[in-house]
């Protein structure tokens, strides 16, 4: 299989970025529920109280949102926590068949895009330089991914990054340079038809590749930029299952009107970075660590356009994989990333072994002072107190915005 390895399952995740005020127009992902939908609402929402749910109220201070869904409480990975969404790569993402779909923008365009995408291959994450059977090499990892990234996020959300293949809205000189244009998206007037086309690749996501055949649809591969990579830990706190999931971005140019699945989701969300972290500092919401380290990130930019700037420059580094560790300390739980001071020089991915120091978080933070790390003071909630990070980030990246968190936390306990 193409994504599925001995210890853990390769996946894709995509953080969606629209402006403040950009319209909620009628996209194709505004999808009108049947009785059946409804009749899904109330059984997965039976018995939840308004606490349950976030009321997200914009920030003044950012100009944009990004998509969360919440995961049902019957999820085997990740319950009732707020996620981008995003799942396991299949063997049809990988398909040799997709590239007839992307040869319709011209062969040469095709192939100039795929180079683009997996250039600065010994920089590559792992999981973008293994070696994988030949049936799934006829396109790079980094498409394939992508297309991952895109089949997930209609799965679960509704919302559908293509375009038409003979409308291509992109000159196509300039789709694989990554210029940072926003994604237009697909807006389709037959909202009944890629209702069923959604159950249909929820059902089976072999039929994705099969829908953008029938329809003629191009997957907007080239409007999703690296921004992360996790391994789960070998220890994980919140679940035993293990995925390496590589994080993109991607700016769209309207707000398309998301529907969870009432599946694996039960609830949709557009907010700031700002008020989806205010809400979790509430205990209003949960999240897991990467969503929570990945929101901290976003708080560096005050709009789209900063965010693209950075996710376009040419020199930017490609993304390296972080597997954190967990380490038990006298008061809590440290979730340790790789540049911290308490992280192994080798760590070992497959190792369950537990970190253990007799020393106060203070005590830890004075005795090793070179942070990547954030720290829980309750395991079983995964609340999390504190984000300590010295580190410097890498070449086009950055890392969480300390100061604003700590004032963000301090007005969210008043």
């Amino acid at each position: 299989m193409a994504a599925v390895l001995k210890h853990w399952r390769e996946a894709a995740s995509l953080i969606l970025v629209t402006s403040n005020s950009a319209r909620l127009g009628t996209q194709l992902t505004q999808l009108n529920l049947t009785a059946a939908h409804d009749s899904a609402a109330k059984r997965f929402n039976n018995g939840s109280s308004k606490n349950d749910e976030i009321n997200i109220q914009s920030d003044a201070g950012e100009n944009f949102e990004v998509l969360m869904l919440k995961r049902s409480s019957k999820s085997k990975f990740m319950p009732n926590v707020y996620i981008f969404p995003g799942g396991v790569a299949v063997d049809s993402d990988f398909s040799s068949k997709w590239l007839s779909v992307f040869n319709k923008m011209g062969s040469d365009i095709c192939k100039k895009m795929f180079e683009a995408m997996s250039s600065k291959s010994c920089q590559a994450a792992p999981m973008f330089t293994r070696q994988r059977d030949s049936a799934f090499t006829s396109i790079p990892s980094e498409v394939a991914f992508r297309i991952c990234a895109i089949r997930e996020t209609f799965e679960e959300s509704g919302v559908l990054l293509v375009q038409p293949a003979k409308q291509l809205s992109y000159p196509p000189d300039s789709i694989y340079k990554s210029n940072g244009s926003l994604s237009t998206g697909l807006i389709h007037e037959n909202v009944t038809l890629l209702s069923d086309w959604r159950d249909r690749v929820n059902r089976d996501p072999n039929e994705f590749l099969l829908m953008c055949q029938e329809l003629d649809l191009i997957p907007e591969v080239w409007s999703l930029f690296e921004w992360s990579n996790f391994l789960t830990p070998p220890r994980d706190m919140m679940s035993s299952y293990r995925f390496d999931t590589i994080f993109y971005v991607c700016c769209i140019d309207h707000k398309p009107r998301a529907s969870h699945d009432f599946g694996e989701t039960v609830n949709t969300i557009w907010g700031s970075p700002s008020s989806i972290l205010s809400a979790y500092f509430r205990q209003k919401s949960g999240l897991a660590p990467p969503q929570l380290y990945e929101l901290a990130r976003l708080m560096n930019f005050t709009s789209t356009s900063d965010l693209l700037d950075i996710l376009c420059q040419p020199e930017r580094d490609r993304v390296e994989r972080w597997c954190p560790l967990t380490v038990a300390c006298q008061d809590g739980v440290l979730f340790v990333m790789p540049g911290d001071d308490l992280y192994p020089d080798q760590a070992d991915l497959m190792s369950k072994k537990e970190y253990k120091f007799d020393e106060s978080i203070e005590a830890l933070n004075r005795k090793f002072p070179k942070h990547h790390r954030m720290f829980y003071k309750d395991h079983a909630t995964m609340g999390c107190v504190d984000f300590n990070v010295t580190i410097k980030p890498r070449k086009g990246h950055v890392v969480p915005r300390i100061d604003l968190l700590n004032k963000l936390k301090t007005s969210s306990n008043l």
